[in-house]
């Protein structure tokens, strides 16, 4: 058995697809609820929702699967047990509620109505409480002697998937060449598309009812794939973790040659530099001989004037 439950507002609605006719819906049991029609039972719903007007969400719905091999073994008591078991274990006691049948399927479930607002004026905390369905599901479950979805799910997860060899082969093709584009560092995932794109391996991604991107899928070679099933690393999470650390890094590297490069500019300042001052000095001090020989030589010429007694 299998559960999940929601905090939801359109509580007529939710009670009229319970019972309708056309799912085969049949009331199982009821809490605090003395009518069986939908449009009754939702009036008496809006009585004790009179109470609270600030609460939006104002209704629960419950689903509850069955499983196959538990459906011909299970009787209308049995049924009326895993709701009250159901009701129990979420302390529904002082809300009013509606269970019902639904054969409209290749199997059975049923489905809870819940008013969220109790007869004491209390507003119920829906907090988690899809894990909490699927947590009491599994113990009414393991009580009954029932199948345990958990069970199940683990014995799918190790059985082997068999694949055709066409299959196998596009796979290897779109893993090699995933990993070569990986290898050049994209740094973005459109990047990675592009690359991707250029060897006829499409990348789509996977979004869900509220838009958001949580998957990718590779398609290439007539064959489709998960990310996940192309390998670990192409996941959609672990692909943007990878994409942001390459930025960094190529962040990093150019921040460094640009350094470098001005420490380069630096050095060679320094080195011509002081050539320049060697020059200047050199030739200042050039200068300074040629004067003073030529002062002595005045005064030479003037010492031989004397003593010969020449006049100018």
């Amino acid at each position: 058995m299998i559960a999940k439950a929601k905090a939801i507002a359109h509580g007529s609605k939710a009670i009229e697809y319970a019972l309708r006719e056309s799912k085969h819906g049949n009331l199982v049991l009821s809490n605090l609820v003395q009518n069986q029609t939908p449009g009754a039972i939702y009036k008496e719903f809006l009585q004790a929702q009179e109470w609270n007007t600030r609460c939006k969400n104002k209704f629960i719905r419950i689903e509850i699967g069955i499983a196959p091999t538990d459906e011909k073994k299970l009787g209308q008591k049995d049924l009326e047990r895993i709701c009250s078991q159901f009701s129990e274990r979420f302390s529904f006691e002082n809300h009013q509620w509606i269970a019902c049948t639904h054969r409209d399927t290749e199997h059975l479930h049923l489905h809870m109505i819940v008013n969220r607002i109790g007869i004491d004026h209390g507003v119920y905390d829906t907090s988690f409480i899809s894990k909490r369905a699927g947590k009491i599901a599994e113990d009414i479950s393991r009580d009954m002697g029932l199948t345990i979805a958990n069970q199940v799910k683990r014995q799918s997860k190790y059985k082997p998937e068999v694949m055709s060899f066409e299959r196998i082969l596009a796979r290897t093709r779109i893993a090699h060449l995933a990993n070569e584009v990986l290898a050049s560092h994209p740094q973005s995932l459109e990047d990675f598309k592009r690359a991707m794109g250029q060897h006829d391996v499409k990348i789509e991604e996977a979004v869900n009812r509220k838009g958001n991107t949580y998957g990718l899928r590779f398609t290439g070679h007539e064959q489709t794939f998960k990310g996940s099933q192309i390998g670990k690393e192409f996941g959609y999470g672990t692909l943007l973790k990878t994409f942001s650390e390459n930025r960094k890094t190529a962040s990093e590297n150019l921040n460094s040659e640009i350094a470098h490069k001005q420490s380069q500019g630096k050095s060679i300042k320094g080195e011509l530099l002081p050539g320049i001052g060697a020059v200047v000095t050199a030739g200042l001090s050039g200068r300074g001989d040629q004067q003073r020989e030529t002062e002595e030589e005045k005064r030479r010429k003037q010492n031989m004037n004397k003593k010969y007694g020449r006049k100018r």
